[in-house]
């Protein structure tokens, strides 16, 4: 009994000798490395707006993209963002997102026309203050009478999505105009 008493204490001093091994082992050895790292890590800065300006990229719809100081038009201050808005504002959206560069309403009817709705698509092509810069494509769902399941879509002719367009720049001028009057 004592032989295994002696030979179960034996394998369990190996074991625990082992598990220290391992643990030390895995370890970092390169502590100063370490160290050196978290001296050098630069701390972030708490204020967004301090960040962004600090920022390199400036690579997406509505930032530049020229490198290192670049600055950013946020939807607040982008003209165009907001007089789209402001034209949308009659009908409900279902995504606006001004990173992806993007609205899209949901579908609407006025007047009481239950089967009858449209729904607009304004995609920004860029941040300029022109015509180009943004793209109108609108569609018209048709169902029958009582049967919603049975809706017929189709996309709207560029007289009305000129007309959107028009409505979005005539905004965007008095936007500015107010603008230059609030400086």
């Amino acid at each position: 009994m004592l032989l295994k008493y002696n030979t179960v204490k034996k394998s369990i001093k190996s074991t625990v000798l082992i598990a220290l091994s391992l643990l030390l082992i895995s370890c970092s050895s390169d502590k100063k490395a370490t160290e050196e790292a978290i001296i050098k890590k630069k701390p972030t800065n708490p204020n967004v707006f301090e960040r962004i300006k600090e920022s390199d990229s400036g690579s997406g719809i509505f930032g530049s993209g020229k490198g290192k100081g670049t600055t950013y038009d946020f939807a607040t201050s982008n003209v165009l963002w907001r007089a789209t808005l402001k034209s949308l504002d009659f009908v409900p959206l279902t995504n606006a997102s001004y990173s992806g560069g993007i609205v899209v309403t949901d579908w609407y009817s006025s007047n009481g026309t239950e089967n009858e709705s449209i729904k607009i698509q304004v995609k920004f092509l860029s941040d300029e203050i022109k015509s180009s810069s943004i793209e109108i494509n609108s569609f018209k769902k048709k169902c029958q009478k009582n049967n919603f399941d049975s809706c017929k879509i189709i996309k709207l002719d560029s007289s009305f999505n000129n007309a959107i367009k028009d409505k979005i720049l005539t905004n965007v001028r008095r936007i500015s105009i107010e603008d230059s009057k609030n400086k």
